[in-house]
């Protein structure tokens, strides 16, 4: 197998043959995995990633997006999802450095109440402590290999664990939006 751990997760939704154009390459410290079967197929290759050993510091979802959710080709992973299939199937051990980031660049994904508790529910598949980051806005990916967004906010949920509990932190374009005790709306 070779290397078992990496900086760099790179989840790729080609399911439209566009994306297989514009892929952008790597470096040695990235593991790239493109998806063009579904959460299906992305399942497997995470399972496969665990059998393997393999553990990565952070992770960027290329992907479609609407609010609360990425998209791989016909399939949603929202926070309901998120927790069923990153929690429950233990594919947080992927991740298993403090500060780890899961950056989503679709579209939308951190756009309201459903934005935000995506947002979380990633934040906390980082057991030892990370963020999440998504988008309120429209992006493009014209001939480029980053999806970039030209307005919207920036959104951030940052977690960290602690004895008997957890702390969350939400942000919106780096200022802190929540009061400690309620979640932003």
């Amino acid at each position: 197998m070779g290397r078992k751990s990496y900086r760099l997760l790179r989840i790729i939704d080609v399911t439209q043959w566009q994306r297989r154009l514009f892929l952008g390459e790597g470096n040695e410290d990235t593991y790239t995995v493109k998806v063009d079967r579904g959460i299906v197929e992305l399942m497997s290759k995470l399972r496969w990633m665990l059998d393997e050993g393999m553990t990565f510091q952070n992770a960027v979802f290329r992907t479609h997006g609407c609010s609360g959710a990425i998209w791989f080709g016909e399939d949603y992973i929202n926070a309901e999802k998120w927790y069923t299939l990153f929690h429950y199937c233990r594919y947080e051990r992927l991740f298993p450095f403090k500060d780890g980031k899961l950056y989503f660049e679709g579209c939308n994904v951190a756009e309201g109440a459903e934005g935000w508790r995506f947002l979380e529910a990633a934040a906390r598949s980082l057991r030892s402590g990370g963020v999440a980051i998504g988008w309120t806005s429209l992006g493009y990916s014209a001939a480029s290999s980053s999806v970039k967004h030209l307005w919207g906010d920036t959104r951030q949920v940052t977690f960290i664990p602690e004895r008997g509990g957890a702390d969350l932190y939400f942000f919106e374009n780096g200022k802190r939006v929540d009061d400690g005790v309620n979640r932003p709306s």
